[in-house]
């Protein structure tokens, strides 16, 4: 695939890692391999990055790997792999929050179901961000808006719909965690890759079904 210059935009080793973990669980360590030399990036096979959270993983190779588990696997079966490595994500990523909320707490279960919805939206925002999120916009009808100011999944490509299905399966574990497992339709309405400024997610107020 077309190689994508360096970004100057770094995300953390650990969640590359777990990324790449998630999709050799199902496509096994042949399967990263092929992906890691299409994506131009032999010196990974084998290697993954190290778990720490330091920012040493350029955007633009994030970006040729969601690229290329598209090309590898097509559009349904790449949306299949991101959307499971972005629930794998989120899992690892409630190991590094301090004094995670008490799920089965009286606290967290007198809040309303949106309250709960927003604090699982919190929570994936302080992780990503390393800044801590009390509160997320809402669209004009009432629903909830996640802006990604700075897409790692689909920087420097062109797509004709949204495709960061990884940050979608993110969310969709998240709201799912905090409303003690209800599924909700998380939707990726604009893309960077689309030719949008931000890329947004509309996260209803009501269970899916």
């Amino acid at each position: 695939m077309q190689t994508i210059p360096d970004s100057g935009f770094y995300y953390p080793n650990l969640f590359i890692r777990i990324m790449l973990l998630s999709i050799e669980d199902v496509a096994g360590t042949n399967g990263v391999k092929t992906m890691l030399n299409m994506a131009g990036l032999p010196n990974l096979i084998g290697n993954y990055p190290p778990a720490n959270m330091e920012g040493e993983f350029d955007f633009s190779h994030y970006s040729m790997i969601m690229a290329t588990l598209d090309d590898l696997y097509g559009a349904k079966g790449g949306q299949l792999l991101a959307t499971r490595a972005g629930g794998a994500l989120f899992e690892e990523s409630k190991k590094l929050i301090p004094n995670l909320p008490d799920m089965a707490g009286d606290e967290f279960q007198s809040k309303s179901l949106e309250e709960k919805i927003e604090a699982g939206l919190c929570l994936v925002h302080s992780v990503v961000t390393q800044k801590k999120t009390i509160s997320i916009p809402r669209t004009e009808d009432g629903q909830f808006l996640y802006s990604v100011e700075h897409c790692p999944i689909c920087w420097g490509r062109t797509t004709s719909t949204p495709r960061c299905f990884l940050t979608a399966g993110l969310l969709k574990a998240a709201v799912s965690w905090s409303t003690g497992g209800l599924d909700f339709d998380v939707k990726q309405v604009k893309a960077h890759s689309c030719g949008d400024s931000t890329c947004d997610y509309v996260i209803p107020v009501t269970p899916a079904g």
